[in-house]
């Protein structure tokens, strides 16, 4: 049902900036500093240029392509327009919408950026438009979209012979794209029953594979990228242990009382994947989950000896985000367990780019890991790698949340798998005892 007018004079008079926008607007803030302390204004510039014209494929870590103040510039520059979009459509934040600013953060760091990201939005909104939805429905939609931004800069920077009429044709496709991203959402979403916490990214593979499908129909080959910074693992970790210190900190004093310990507990022993919006159930305590969630991806990364750059900071914030909607301690361990022993099974190094990528973002199957408990999850996680680390060939790495995709293949085999083992085992027991 489409708002009426007064309806929407209504909600603007009486709308407030929730506090929450403004903790999102500290993490700006912090990006730029931190950006102006690791480079000069002049770099930056340059940085963003060679940002915003580049192809934007996986893996293109924008720390190596135009050095790390410009990628951090361009994280902090698309989180505050992403901000500016919720107050600009007048909406109250949620475990979603939370998740979907850390997954803006994350990704504005390899491959994401103004220009392949606003024609993409553009489209959701004016899908909204013409089916007559309310925009605060579309706002998580439009900023999870940009999932399939590297579809627009392929197009439009393809090779040297970059011209206006490409780069025209890269900003319609995006804008296509965007359009029937939402209905595709939609029918997507009953494959996985909540299991797979990265719904856009199921969408945008399908479509990213249908774009995929018709270049190289017409000859076009898409070539992967391989940019890989590993020279500011300190300056990115002291970043984000900065950042996770100050969410603790906010979730301890924005409640009362100080330490609300049940409701913390409460969290850690979610198992509903139907009702997973931590934010919704728990207030402020979710940013101490999310905290906590950032301090644990960082570690094993460091413990792993893996370098801290664009696609690892960008995976460790979504893996953090949402803790806000979905995931927490109890139910990404086993995740990562599972993720981390498959990394010694392909015949690649464990250490390679596109395996730590697959346990980090394998985290999206914690849903399973809760419901079912820790060794089904290790399962879950170990069966991740073992897709995740080939399924981007489908799509040519046009889509950037290419680890929901594959989560929707695992969660097609193995929840099936769980519900008839389990069957199973009950079967049996009930035999025993007679």
């Amino acid at each position: 049902m489409p708002p009426t007018p007064n309806s929407l004079v209504e909600r603007s008079a009486g709308y407030k900036i929730p506090a929450d926008y403004y903790v999102m607007l500290c993490i700006c803030a912090l990006l730029t500093a931190a950006a102006l302390i690791l480079d000069t204004p002049e770099q930056i510039l340059r940085g963003l240029y060679k940002i915003n014209t580049s192809r934007s494929v996986l893996i293109t870590d924008y720390v190596a392509l135009a050095g790390v103040g410009a990628a951090l510039i361009n994280s902090a520059f698309l989180l505050f327009l992403n901000i500016l979009l919720l107050v600009l459509v007048k909406c109250n934040p949620s475990g979603r919408i939370i998740a979907a600013l850390f997954l803006t953060i994350g990704f504005s760091l390899f491959g994401k950026n103004f220009f392949n990201t606003l024609p993409i939005m553009a489209g959701v909104f004016l899908h909204g438009r013409c089916s007559r939805i309310d925009p605060t429905e579309l706002a998580v939609l439009a900023m999870v979209s940009s999932t399939m931004a590297p579809i627009v800069s392929e197009i439009a920077f393809l090779d040297e012979s970059t011209s206006f009429a490409k780069i025209i044709l890269g900003l319609l496709a995006g804008l296509f794209a965007g359009f029937i991203f939402p209905t595709v959402t939609q029918y997507v979403k009953r494959m996985h029953s909540n299991f797979c916490l990265y719904n856009g990214g199921i969408a945008g593979g399908f479509i990213a594979t249908m774009f995929a499908g018709f270049f190289r129909s017409i000859g076009i080959e898409i070539i992967p990228e391989n940019y890989w910074d590993t020279s500011h693992t300190l300056h990115l970790a002291i970043l984000i242990f900065t950042i996770a210190a100050a969410l603790i900190a906010y979730g301890l004093f924005a409640d009362k009382p100080l330490i609300d310990i049940d409701k913390f507990r409460k969290l850690m022993n979610e198992r509903d994947p139907e009702k997973p919006d931590y934010f919704a159930k728990y207030g402020t305590t979710c940013y101490i989950n999310i905290g906590v969630m950032c301090i644990l991806t960082t570690g094993v990364m460091l413990l792993m000896n893996i370098p801290i750059n664009g696609p690892v900071l960008g995976g460790i914030l979504t893996v953090s985000g949402f803790a806000a909607t979905g995931k927490h301690v109890k139910n990404t361990v086993p995740i990562l367990i599972g993720s981390i022993a498959a990394t010694h099974f392909n015949y690649m190094e464990a250490t390679a780019p596109i395996n730590i990528l697959a346990v980090l973002f394998s985290t999206g199957l914690a849903p399973i890991a809760g419901k079912y408990g820790w060794r089904w999850g290790i399962a879950t996680g170990f069966l991740h790698v073992l897709i995740a680390v080939f399924i981007g060939d489908i799509n040519g790495g046009l889509n950037l949340y290419n680890n929901g995709f594959a989560g929707s293949f695992v969660v097609i085999i193995i929840v099936p798998t769980i519900i008839y083992f389990r069957r199973i085992y009950v079967g049996t027991r009930k035999l025993w005892k007679r």
